[in-house]
């Protein structure tokens, strides 16, 4: 498989997972509801997976434009879609 595609698998899995803990702090789930550490978490949990893309494919991906498109844009996407989708039918 290509590496873009393995960037990009793994920021759209920690998307997924941002979501729900996101939408989980939004909607009170955790015993307190708090949107700004929901959106605190999506940035831990991009940052988190840039660091092990970095480990991983650092001599194939090269270049802030490479990882803006393959790895922020669609966590970024799947995110807040799910995110949404989450919130408003929770």
């Amino acid at each position: 498989m290509d590496s873009v595609i393995k960037v990009t698998s793994i920021h759209i899995i920690f998307a997924l997972i941002a979501s729900v803990l996101s939408a989980g702090l939004s909607l009170g789930w955790f015993g307190f509801k708090n949107d700004i550490f929901a959106g605190v978490i999506a940035l831990v949990l991009i940052y988190i997976a840039g660091q092990i893309c970095q480990k991983l494919y650092k001599d194939d991906i090269k270049g802030f434009s490479a990882w803006l498109w393959d790895g922020i844009a669609p966590f970024v996407f799947a995110w807040f879609i799910v995110y949404t989708l989450l919130f408003n039918y929770l």
